[in-house]
């Protein structure tokens, strides 16, 4: 029987290409990459176990071919590229220019030609670089995953196809990547590509499935302590599983109980953080497609069992309905959201599946693990897309917040959804007032001035305390940071503030949070309408602040601690002056 380090060290070690099923569907005799080792690691396993396990009977892999590192190199070399790159590696803008004119050497457009022949069906094509999905380190969210239908003539299939791949090489230069690899002294990053089945159905004129999310087989985001961390929690969206990573909405479910809910009982709230905008890949266009559902009601017959994912919201009652068996219109001040409700009744196996590959796949590799997936459930079938470690962490340590602090003294307290550890002596608070913020006619602007102060505080750790969602991708809910402009922080809070509708996602799953795992920044909600949290506004009014670009940025110089105790779910920033 092999040790957890045993396990963990077999999987390092493994090499795809030693497979021979693999390695006929590879172009190249280099490396695959960390995603498709990930990937190929579980298939070779669950396929043996297949026959052990009714379970995973309806469990399949979506068919791929590889491009290995050897193809991005060549590629590289043959529009001198890696020139460009050598004489002027700052000059991403130039880089990505190149990369995205570049041409293909023959025999990689030979290899495409019978691989878009072969996959007669919609394609996702993903990035599998050789840093990537490491043990430590994860890339998520910072390379390229696009979709093509694969659709008409050969010619115009390779039009498709090599368009995504470049697309995928130029995201090797992106800003994010870019000072991802900095911030970690990472060097020698070479791009390998997946070009994989994209699992789902054609629906009008959209290809997606019905359900896709993310799951991670331990719980470090816990929204009460009712929730065991060893349990695992899935991150569930109607559509393409491409909403599932973001900063959006999406089901959380924990394996703990499958009733309980980050936001409580109220259907008000339930209603606000449900999904109501779902992914398609448009198989006209060949673009991926975000709709409301309230605007596609056509849709909803191709869905016979729409009422398990889904349920109509009425403002006027504050009420959740089902959706009856036929809807062909909503009344006034209703609305559909997919708020999953009827889902743990209508597929148990499907929770019972990923409570199976979760210990399954966690204890093959020896250590936590991060899956993406897909489903459709009327057939039954489900897709594992993805499979590499969840970045290690750290137990908890015990964390002791100290008995003698003065509540004048409190800047910021929670108790709930934080990390676990200690920060101290932090010169700089960054914050973003939330009223100036919400007046910024421009709050894209807002973002670029936070990346103006992270940069200048490059050197130490600071704290950074704004409304609502950090990073997400509609300004009005919160900063629409990127990674590059908050990567020196290291503590980052999110302030809910009920009467202007900012609130955190209490949620677990998004790259950005993997961001804030793997590079040890602390993590606190704090919520001005829950009665044990504590926003200091008089601190944020008062406090001598430094002069920035912009009227919603504020920074604060002084002597600041932050305690955050992740097991009992406390946290303070408590100011030392």
């Amino acid at each position: 029987m092999d040790t957890t380090k045993e396990k963990v060290k077999k999987f390092i070690q493994f090499n795809p290409l030693e497979i021979k099923e693999i390695r006929e569907k590879t172009l190249g005799t280099e490396c695959i990459g960390g995603k498709a080792k990930g990937l190929v690691y579980a298939k070779i396993h669950l396929e043996e176990r297949k026959g052990e396990y009714e379970i995973l009977k309806n469990v399949v892999i979506p068919e791929s071919y590889f491009l290995s590192t050897e193809v991005y190199e060549d590629f590289l070399r043959l529009n001198n590229i890696d020139r460009i790159i050598k004489e002027e590696p700052g000059n991403l803008n130039l880089i990505q220019q190149k990369i995205l004119e570049g041409k293909f050497p023959d025999y990689v457009i030979g290899f495409l030609e019978k691989v878009v022949s072969i996959m007669d069906y919609p394609l996702a094509i993903r990035s599998s670089s050789y840093l990537e999905d490491s043990i430590k380190y994860s890339f998520a969210g910072k390379y390229f995953t696009t979709f093509i239908p694969n659709t008409g003539g050969i010619d115009f299939r390779l039009k498709q196809i090599t368009r995504a791949i470049k697309q995928i090489y130029a995201s090797t230069y992106g800003k994010n990547a870019v000072v991802y690899r900095e911030k970690h002294n990472l060097h020698d990053e070479k791009m390998a590509v997946i070009i994989q089945q994209l699992f789902g159905k054609r629906r009008k004129e959209g290809f997606y499935p019905e359900i896709a999310g993310v799951g991670f087989s331990q719980n470090y985001r816990r929204f009460t302590e009712r929730i065991r961390k060893e349990d695992g929690v899935v991150r569930i969206v109607f559509g393409l599983g491409t909403r599932s990573t973001g900063r959006g909405y999406a089901r959380i479910f924990s394996l703990t109980n499958l009733s309980l809910r980050p936001e409580g009982n109220n259907p008000w709230e339930i209603a606000k953080y449900s999904q109501e905008t779902f992914d398609m890949l448009d198989m006209d266009t060949g673009e991926l497609r975000d709709y409301n559902i309230n605007d596609r009601l056509d849709l909803i017959p191709y869905h016979r069992n729409f009422n398990k994912f889904a349920s109509i919201y009425s403002s006027a009652e504050n009420m959740l309905k089902d959706v009856p068996p036929v809807l062909t219109k909503l009344n006034p001040g209703e609305r559909i959201v997919f708020t999953f409700d009827n889902f743990p009744a209508f597929k148990p196996r499907f929770f019972r599946l990923m409570e199976f590959l979760f210990g399954y796949l966690e204890d093959l590799m020896g250590i936590a693990v991060d899956v993406e997936w897909a489903y459709e459930p009327e057939d039954p079938k489900f897709a594992l897309v993805q499979v590499r470690p969840l970045t290690s962490y750290e137990e908890y340590s015990k964390v002791e917040i100290p008995q003698d602090i003065k509540r004048e003294s409190i800047i910021l307290a929670g108790d709930r959804m934080l990390t676990n550890g200690v920060l101290k002596n932090v010169k700089h608070i960054v914050y973003v007032d939330f009223e100036e913020y919400n007046k910024s006619p421009d709050k894209y602007d807002v973002a670029r001035e936070v990346g103006r102060v992270n940069e200048k505080l490059q050197k130490e750790r600071y704290i950074l305390v704004g409304p609502g969602r950090w990073g997400s991708s509609n300004p009005n809910l919160g900063v629409p940071v990127t990674y590059n402009e908050i990567s020196n922080c290291g503590m980052l809070v999110e302030l809910g503030i009920k009467t202007k509708n900012f609130m955190p996602e209490l949620s677990y799953g998004t790259h950005f949070f993997a961001d804030l795992d793997l590079d040890g920044i602390l993590y606190m909600p704090v919520f001005d309408s829950i009665e044990t949290n504590i926003i200091n506004f008089e601190f944020f009014k008062s406090a001598k602040r430094q002069p920035t670009e912009h009227p919603a940025v504020w920074v604060f110089e002084g002597l600041y601690d932050a305690y955050l105790d992740g097991e009992k779910m406390r946290g303070v920033v408590v100011s030392k002056e």
